[in-house]
């Protein structure tokens, strides 16, 4: 990580880098020490948590593919509930219920 006294020895051109490179926005900063005012207050804001524990079944009645969303195999697939929102859009992909899913797999 860059301490503040490493900044201070960047030109100005360096610290405008510096803070695109980690979304700093400098507004209408032009000087060294503005641009160092703005670096040394900057918070960064908390990550957001992504949720991928939800996942649905899919039953697909043929290969498929789809640019962005991914792709299918015929039978049964295990896909996020986003892109499941996606493939039951086709006709060709129907969900499959975890009866199903189990007496295919032999449980």
């Amino acid at each position: 990580m860059i301490t503040i006294n490493d900044l201070s020895k960047k030109t100005v051109f360096e610290l405008k880098a510096y803070a695109k490179k980690n979304n700093i926005i400098l507004n209408e900063a032009k000087t060294r020490n503005e641009i160092l005012e703005i670096i040394n207050n900057f918070v960064p804001e908390p990550a957001q948590e992504v949720k991928t524990d939800e996942k649905v079944a899919l039953y697909s009645l043929g290969n498929l593919h789809w640019q962005g969303v991914g792709q299918l195999v015929t039978g049964y697939n295990i896909v996020s509930k986003e892109s499941s929102e996606k493939w039951l859009t086709l006709k060709k992909v129907r969900t499959a219920t975890p009866e199903e899913l189990a007496s295919y797999y032999g449980k």
